[in-house]
């Protein structure tokens, strides 16, 4: 804790740094003045500029103004003033000051926090001190609040004064710092969490992640910090912080902002009722509200989440319960006219009487899964009396306990919910949501399609029949029998019918992950894009798949079609898409697929985060459908990265769960590249000859293929081959036919193919297997005793192998670091002839004859690979973007 709780690292400011540095130095600036919210770092810097200003050896001194100081004239400053002044005499007084401060050679540079909280007295001292260059001024301000006339002051001074304003921190700035303080990756979740609740101020970030520490929601998971649990603890130091500045708002706003704690939104004509518009807009400039327009409609809510926590928390219950009963009672009067009245009006009555009725929670709980909150749905439809459920109600309890990883409590619900089915309307939807909570809850498909198959039985409508068919054969696809499942599925049709959406959007995502599994990508692709496409039209939430269901289809069809960088892109933006969702089944499903991708990028470290929060939400929530496949990603990733002990670890959790089904085979790879870690490839090949088989005998293709090539970097290209070549033919994947390629040079030992295979490799986004390519290409040059193209592949290898975030492979393993560097007079020389200077030019800029500039060049060509200057500098470019020297 003593590391987390000291001072944080500055990030995300650099620029302003570098600002101050330089103009300081050049001396055209006299005065910083650094503005923004509170808890945004202002103080943080401008002790940073300080620092810097100590390191130029100037003389420093720091005051902090206050409004306890303000009362007395200079009392902000009086500790900076020299002994013995005078100050009751303005003009001599001023004078003395000057005459000390101006002894130092150079102009003092005096810090003052909070400047807009400083008494006239001292503002008036400083600002003559500035003007007569005596002294350099930094100074903080907080934005939002009333206007200070000592800050107008200091801007009116025109150019000699720079105004900075600091916003908060955006998700990659919080990412980066997280991970500096944490010493290690952390989860897409927990960024979210984290970000989302700090809204992005420093201050508050800090207080969260510590309070989160030590009460043991945030923890370090199989490498990865990861959250547990929410809303994250507010520390006391963070809730007194909160509360000092929604003190400072005047006391006739307390009834609006504590209904506005308890409600979260109130129309502006609410607001307005609570507190008048002066208040209102003091509030708005003080930054504790804010005020937004949509359409016609004027909103008003806190301007921080957690603001409403600490408000509620102080106040009374029965306070609470009557501002709740009050606001349901102000808006059911008006009709619930508005889209989201049902759902406000339910839940405030909930909060006030504990009961609502069943047909107004049904309706709240439906626009509450519309915004895919399922937590807000449970609780409005757990509060129907048993003997008032409809199979509607169950149906849509029971889908929001599936997603949110209760899949014992929604079998409970959804069992009731299909023998209290009537018609065939509410047998469909009943047999569907329950068969989809059985495949997530049992590795085997056959206790869902048997649901579907005893439903099916029942139903007088052979169309209605033809749904569930539909939605065994998608249990099939994707429970690890793609081919038999697929052939039912041929039925359904490429564009959603009206009548049957649910069903159509809950079996496509499946269909598109059977085409893919066999090798139909092109199909795969455009039929998931069509799916993605319709989801989007209709909406998200009450619908049977949530919508990132549909992104992870895609994703695996664009990895298949080597086009690797956009499936990590759409997987990406499907992940901000979830962060304010409670859903941790889509967040599972995702978190492979995210996981995949970064695996096939040839980049560990960022695929081992991924599948360590798909292990984490599984533990939190049960889930272990893809728990499999999650725990072979992080020992191949642990394995890769060479850290043995920590995918040895992982041995024991993967074989106590059960096989995932889809990929068939691929669950394998981190068992076998934990053995190819340990230097045995023989055991790992013999492994992956077993996963391969059992891909086969599955009709798994795209996964037999990734085997099979893994089998050829472990050292046995020649037994893959002719399987290869086969798998190349029978599908019409990019990336299996690029690896069959690849298998095929491998086993051929054909530099010139290998070099080929690289660059088809590297454009498809396979970066690792790109540098394992010009790795071997290396290796054959060298047996034809070919040094030039030996480094030449040698230093693209190098360059390939260090975008894959520390990844080592047997292959790379002896290739890697073997090109001979250059020494310092040869950078020297090859960086003026990248910049396009004359072999003539260089020799009179370092003093060199024209014939050693033109030895030292070809030196530089022979180390580095390359033939003229234009290949030079290409060179150069990339090893300057690599960071390497």
């Amino acid at each position: 804790m003593e590391s987390w709780e000291g001072r944080w690292p500055l990030v995300g400011r650099q620029s302003h740094l570098d600002s101050f540095r330089g103009e300081l130095s050049a001396g055209h600036v006299r005065g910083w003045l650094v503005c923004g919210p509170a808890g945004a770092g202002k103080t943080r810097l401008t002790e940073e500029f300080l620092a810097l200003a100590a390191a130029d050896k100037r003389r420093t001194v720091k005051a902090v103004a206050s409004r306890a100081a303000a009362q007395v004239p200079l009392g902000a400053i009086a500790h900076i003033l020299p002994a013995g002044v005078d100050m009751t005499d303005p003009v001599q007084g001023f004078r003395a000051v000057a005459q000390t401060l101006a002894e130092a050679s150079r102009p003092t540079v005096v810090l003052v926090d909070d400047l807009h909280l400083l008494d006239n007295s001292s503002a008036a001292l400083l600002g003559q001190l500035l003007d007569s260059e005596t002294i350099v001024l930094i100074g903080t301000a907080r934005t939002g609040g009333q206007r200070s006339d000592v800050v107008e002051g200091l801007l009116q001074r025109g150019d000699h004064i720079r105004r900075t304003d600091l916003a908060h921190m955006v998700r990659d700035e919080v990412e980066e710092l997280l991970q500096r303080v944490l010493k290690g990756p952390v989860s897409r979740h927990a960024l979210h969490s984290l970000l989302s609740a700090s809204d992005g101020n420093p201050l508050f970030l800090r207080e969260l992640v510590l309070g989160a520490i030590a009460q043991g929601n945030l923890t370090l998971d199989r490498g990865v910090w990861d959250t547990s649990k929410e809303p994250l603890p507010v520390t006391p130091h963070l809730r007194d912080l909160i509360a000092g500045r929604i003190a400072s708002s005047s006391p006739a706003t307390r009834p609006l902002l504590e209904t506005l704690a308890c409600c979260r939104t109130l129309s502006l004509f609410d607001a307005t009722q609570l507190a008048d518009r002066v208040d209102l807009e003091h509030l708005e400039r003080s930054g504790i509200v804010e005020i937004s327009v949509q359409g016609a409609r004027v909103s008003v809510t806190l301007a921080h989440p957690l603001y409403a926590e600490v408000i509620a928390a102080d106040t009374p219950a029965l306070r609470r319960y009557d501002i709740a009963l009050r606001q349901a009672e102000r808006v059911e009067a008006h009709g619930l006219r508005r889209r989201d009245d049902a759902l406000h009006v339910a839940s405030w009555l909930l909060a006030a009487t504990g009961t609502a009725e069943p047909g107004l929670l049904l309706r709240a709980a439906t626009i509450a899964m519309n915004s895919n909150d399922n937590e807000q749905a449970i609780e409005l439809l757990s509060a129907v009396k048993a003997d008032q459920h409809t199979c509607e109600s169950r149906v849509l309890l029971g889908r929001a306990l599936m997603h949110t990883g209760r899949l014992d409590q929604a079998e409970v619900v959804l069992a009731e919910a299909d023998a209290q089915a009537r018609d065939d309307s509410e047998k469909i939807i009943a047999a569907t949501t329950r068969c989809t909570n059985l495949f997530w809850s049992d590795p085997d498909p056959a206790p869902a399609v048997a649901v579907c198959a005893a439903a099916r039985a029942t139903l007088s409508d052979q169309a209605a029949a033809q749904q569930l068919r539909l939605m065994e054969g998608a249990m099939l696809t994707v429970g690890g029998s793609p081919v038999p499942g697929l052939r039912i599925l041929d039925d359904l049709p490429d564009t959603p019918p009206e009548d049957a959406l649910d069903v159509w959007l809950a079996t496509i995502s499946a269909k598109t992950l059977g085409l893919t599994f066999v090798g139909r990508v092109e199909r795969a692709r455009a039929l998931a894009e069509e799916a993605r496409a319709a989801h989007e039209a209709v909406g998200e939430g009450r619908l049977l798949p949530h919508p990132v269901m549909q992104v992870a289809p895609l994703a695996l069809s664009l990895m298949e079609q080597g086009r690797i960088g956009q499936a990590r892109e759409v997987c990406l933006a499907a992940a901000d898409g979830l962060r304010d969702t409670h859903a941790p089944v889509a967040r599972q499903f995702l978190a492979y697929e995210s996981g995949r991708a970064e695996w096939l990028a040839g980049r560990p470290v960022s695929a081992r985060r991924w599948y360590a929060e798909g292990v984490a939400t599984a533990r939190a929530y049960r889930l272990d459908r893809v728990t499999r496949l999650h725990l072979s990603g992080l020992m191949a990733c642990a394995a890769l990265v060479g850290d043995v002990d920590a995918a040895a670890s992982l041995v024991s959790d993967y074989e106590a769960v059960g096989t995932s089904g889809g990929l068939a085979g691929e669950e394998s790879l981190g068992v076998a590249w934990l053995h190819a870690a340990r230097g045995e490839l023989s055991r790992a090949r013999d492994l992956l000859h077993e996963a391969a088989d059992t891909a086969k005998d599955t009709g798994h293709l795209v996964s037999e293929a990734l085997i099979l090539t893994d089998i050829a970097r472990l050292g046995d290209a020649k037994a893959v081959r002719e399987r290869m070549t086969e798998l190349s033919a029978q599908g019409d994947g990019a990336l299996t036919a690029a690896r069959a390629r690849f298998v095929a040079a491998l086993a051929d030992k054909d530099p010139q193919r290998l070099m080929a295979c690289s660059e088809e490799l590297d454009s498809m986004g396979a970066g690792l297997l790109a540098a394992e390519s010009a790795a071997e290409a290396a290796n054959a040059w060298r047996r034809k005793g070919d040094t030039r193209k030996v480094t030449a592949a040698t230093s693209r290898a190098t360059r390939l192998a260090d975008r894959c975030e520390g990844a080592r492979t047997p292959i790379l393993s002896g290739i890697v670091g073997a090109a001979e560097p250059l020494t310092g007079r040869e950078q020297e020389i090859a960086l003026l002839a990248a910049s396009g200077k004359t072999s003539k030019a260089i020799s009179q800029h370092l003093t060199l004859s024209v014939r050693t500039v033109d030895n030292h060049l070809q030196r530089i060509y022979l180390k580095l690979g390359v033939r003229s200057r234009t290949d030079l500098a290409a060179a150069l470019r990339y090893e300057s973007a690599s960071g390497q020297p």
